[in-house]
């Protein structure tokens, strides 16, 4: 396989992997210090802790505490699901890209290396969308989907 093909194509991946890494952890430092900030802040507000075990008892201080968790592990498996439909299209849709771009190639180890890639993200995007499909109906069969609220007009 020719060594062009192969940089053209892991080079930039490299690099859009870096930079997701990079933002996603910058994003959550960022989140979680403000989160902390709003916690440390409601909390000097009580006097007492009496007070404080008054407010924990109340539905708006169980929803405090709840939300006190930075990292939250939910039930609900929307978002999971729908990461792994988006995550699924992309990478399919890419191995499809990978295959266009290697039927225009005039060098047979270009069309095999596209194809190479081709195979592998057509194949992990099928696997993605099988997941999510396979979440989808667990998480039914399990009960764990919450009624979504309505929506207003």
């Amino acid at each position: 396989m020719n060594q062009d093909v192969i940089l053209t194509i892991t080079l930039p991946a490299m690099f859009i992997t870096l930079a997701w890494i990079v933002f996603s952890t910058v994003r959550r430092v960022m989140v979680a210090r403000k989160q902390a900030e709003l916690n440390s802040k409601l909390l000097e507000k009580f006097s007492s802790a009496r007070d404080l075990t008054e407010f924990a008892n109340s539905e708006a201080g169980k929803r405090f505490l709840e939300s006190a968790l930075i990292e939250q592990q939910k039930a609900n498996p929307y978002g999971r699901i729908l990461n792994s439909v988006q995550a699924g299209i992309l990478l399919a849709l890419a191995g499809i890209a990978c295959f266009l771009i290697g039927r225009v190639m005039a060098d047979p180890d270009a069309v095999r290396g596209f194809a190479a890639f081709g195979t592998f993200f057509v194949t992990m995007g099928v696997g993605f969308l099988v997941s999510a499909a396979a979440s989808y109906r667990l998480s039914k069969s399990f009960g764990l989907f919450e009624p979504l609220p309505e929506r207003r007009s």
